[in-house]
């Protein structure tokens, strides 16, 4: 079952990139590069690309059809085998709905690929104006691409998770292995808050410390400076006093001699 499932994908990836590929080569560097062709050129020219390019459209849109259907079905009686949302999980995602618009999207683009490389004059309305056509064709064809995606996503979901109530039982222990995990990130979250509040706290208290003694620091400098600037004050006023005493002295002693 594994091979064939592989071999489904790549038959699936193969059509993909030969159809999607082809498509942008020819809106973005084919019909480019003919425009500066004359017209008799340009029509021989095209309808040479034609006869080469048309096997490996129908190749492509072959495998796309076969590996597209296959993995649908297998996939859908794997869903109801393993009793995935007790049967429902197809409803419960909409997976249905969304399966039948990329497939009806698909084919609309076979559609529009296989009269562009066609010679039918039921499709010559396509051929007439080929860098419209091209452009809605890879439009489309995006589209279809994130539809997959989008599928591809619903079909892992519940392989992930068990919680969302869609009742897989194969992956109730991955789903119970996950949660502890999770409680356990969240205990480890919440002793490394803890841990970062009492830093945070000690830090503030030491901040706190070291303010207060830098005022105290603060206000003895000041008060030395005070007693300072008065030492100085007082040793000034003290030698201007001796100064006079010394100057009425000699005056003194002057008048004595005279």
């Amino acid at each position: 079952m594994d091979a064939l499932l592989l071999l489904l994908r790549w038959m699936h990836i193969l059509g993909v990139v030969v159809l999607v590929g082809g498509l942008c080569f020819s809106r973005f560097a084919l019909l480019p590069a003919l425009a500066d062709t004359e017209e008799d050129s340009r029509e021989k020219l095209q309808e040479r690309i034609r006869r080469k390019w048309l096997p490996w459209v129908i190749i492509a849109i072959t495998f796309l059809l076969v590996s597209g259907l296959t993995n649908f079905l297998l996939f859908n009686s794997t869903v109801k085998s393993q009793g995935w949302g007790d049967g429902e999980w197809m409803k419960q995602t909409s997976y249905h709905a969304i399966f039948g618009v990329k497939f009806l999207l698909a084919l609309v683009v076979f559609y529009f690929a296989s009269g562009l490389v066609g010679r039918g004059s039921g499709t010559a309305w396509i051929r007439s104006d080929r860098a419209r056509w091209l452009g809605v064709t890879l439009g489309l064809a995006v589209a279809i691409i994130m539809l997959s995606g989008w599928l591809r996503n619903l079909r892992t979901r519940p392989n992930q998770s068990a919680g969302a109530g869609l009742g897989v039982p194969l992956c109730a222990q991955s789903a119970r292995n996950a949660a502890a995990a999770t409680a356990d990130d969240a205990m480890e979250w919440l002793e490394t808050t803890m841990e970062i509040n009492e830093a945070v706290e000690d830090a503030a208290g030491n901040a706190s410390a070291l303010l207060e003694a830098h005022e105290r620091a603060r206000a003895v400098f000041e008060e030395c400076m005070a007693r300072f600037a008065g030492v100085l004050k007082d040793a000034k006023w003290d030698g201007h006093a001796r100064g006079d005493r010394r100057d009425g002295r000699a005056a003194s002693t002057s008048a004595r001699r005279e």
